[in-house]
């Protein structure tokens, strides 16, 4: 698995064993375990259950739950049932239940898998605001309005956010062997071309060695970006690759076809020269890509990069990393709702759903104990003072000795980061429904192998204009340009 730290990595992080769907902790500093209910005396108990996408098998879910119904039963008054679903089944199932009826209580929907968007739209998600503020108090103190901002929907709040890395800086991730080896000096690195004389070092000594690796064609590997030239991608549902998006910065809030930008015509032309150049693999080796990382075979991987990147990239590949962000630092709508529980509409129990998710994302014991599972079964704590294992996030362990501290500098990141003028913008596509599906299509049958520099890059950029613009690529951008106008004058 190649995004060893992107919006999936908040699910799939190296030796997890519980993997709770995006239930990220808030920051430690700020958040003491939650005693909030346990001032008065529950008289019922209600049972709430938790249906989350995983990335990898999840053992002893039995176990685990007992070990957090210990705690949650007689501190919050409720019990949880986990429904941890296989990732590549998790949108066709949740598609199902919501069209069935089917009772759910806390259930994982974000823009990238189970599209919030579509669940607001369809009715299927509750709306948030007063249970969040009676019922969990804490989490919702913990984060700025405007966090909770970018969340909203018409006006209303239907998920509950994280305290983790909001940004997305992308950059490299280079093997810090490698990087000594040939003098690779990060701080020296302030663009993706600056990287090429690393690459074609690598490639001319390390024979059996792809300089980059990645696992699939996505937007993970290409030097493109749409947070890397400063972009906020404004259609909902896109990610890092997409291209209807308005600068960070831009007051007037523009909505561009990036894909017409000279900066886009560039990240294509330097994909492709990496390509020609033999810096990626000929083809994805998808699910091999991490044994591959594993034997040594890749050298830097292009991804978002965190403060604890380097500790989660040694967890999963088993070697040490040197990173780098490279663009502006930059807050926006997807990175701050990237993972998000929400409570379904057919919800039993709303008001006990709203209590666990405080739980989850306040009470320390519960957070560790769905994320790692049980202390000495399924993880070690290797350095009790600095809370390392050897196998979050903020009240997770840390991973490694070598990011002791990184919560506190990414709550900071955070805090510190621009705001985009378009934070907390949500698109609604139903009047342009048929338009805004092809264009999708367009940017994953045309975009995504024309960043990853697999088509010529002046043809291919021809093809993928002209593919859009079928597609109706124009009138989206009138739709949402219309929709961004009436919601900045209404702020």
């Amino acid at each position: 698995m190649a995004d060893t730290f992107s919006r999936r990595s908040f699910l799939f992080q190296g030796g997890r064993v519980l993997l709770a769907g995006g239930a990220v902790a808030t920051a430690g500093p700020l958040l003491e375990a939650c005693d909030w209910f346990a001032k008065s005396s529950p008289t019922s108990t209600a049972e709430v259950t938790y249906t989350y996408p995983t990335f990898t098998p999840v053992p002893d879910v039995q176990l685990v739950q007992d070990a957090i119904n210990k705690i949650l039963l007689p501190k919050y008054g409720v019990t949880l049932k986990l429904n941890p679903v296989d990732a590549g089944a998790y949108d066709q199932k949740q598609k199902l239940a919501v069209a069935a009826g089917d009772v759910q209580d806390i259930v994982y929907s974000v823009p990238w898998i189970n599209n919030y968007y579509v669940n607001v739209a369809q009715g299927a998600l509750k709306p948030l605001d007063d249970l969040i503020k009676k019922y969990a108090p804490k989490t919702y103190a913990s984060m700025s309005v405007q966090a909770w901002q970018s969340t909203k929907v018409k006006g209303k709040i239907y998920g509950v956010i994280n305290q983790q890395p909001w940004t997305r800086p992308i950059g490299p991730r280079v093997r810090k062997d490698l990087a000594t080896k040939y003098g690779l000096d990060l701080s020296k690195v302030y663009t993706f071309d600056d990287l090429t004389p690393f690459l074609a070092a690598v490639k001319a000594g390390e024979p059996g060695v792809t300089p980059i690796g990645y696992s699939t064609i996505s937007e993970k590997g290409p030097p493109y970006s749409a947070a890397y030239l400063g972009y906020e991608i404004v259609d909902g549902v896109s990610t890092d690759a997409g291209i209807i998006g308005v600068k960070a910065d831009d007051r007037n809030l523009k909505v561009v076809n990036i894909a017409t930008l000279p900066e886009f015509r560039q990240q294509v032309q330097l994909a492709r020269q990496w390509y020609r150049a033999g810096y990626y693999p000929a083809e994805p080796p998808g699910d091999q890509s991490i044994a591959n990382w594993r034997a040594g075979k890749y050298a830097v991987e292009i991804d978002v990069v965190h403060r604890d990147s380097v500790g989660q990239l040694k967890q999963t590949y088993g070697m040490d990393f040197v990173a780098k962000g490279l663009g502006p630092l930059v807050l926006t709508t997807g990175g701050i709702i990237a993972t998000m529980n929400n409570v379904s509409n057919t919800s039993k129990h709303p008001e006990a759903a709203m209590k666990v998710l405080e739980a989850l994302n306040t009470d320390v014991e519960v957070y560790r104990l769905i994320s790692r599972g049980i202390e000495g079964k399924h993880y070690v704590v290797t350095d009790a003072k600095n809370g390392v294992v050897g196998c979050d996030l903020f009240n997770d362990y840390y991973s490694s000795p070598d990011v002791v501290g990184a919560w506190p500098l990414s709550l900071k990141d955070n805090q510190a980061a621009t705001p985009s003028q378009a934070l907390g913008f949500a698109f609604d596509p139903t009047n342009v429904k048929t338009e805004f599906a092809q264009v999708q299509q367009s940017q994953q049958q045309y975009g995504l192998p024309l960043i990853m520099g697999r088509v010529d890059s002046s043809a291919g950029m021809q093809t993928y204009l002209s593919k859009l613009h079928d597609a109706g690529v124009d009138k989206v951008i009138s739709e949402i340009q219309r929709q961004l106008d009436v919601w900045k004058s209404s702020k």
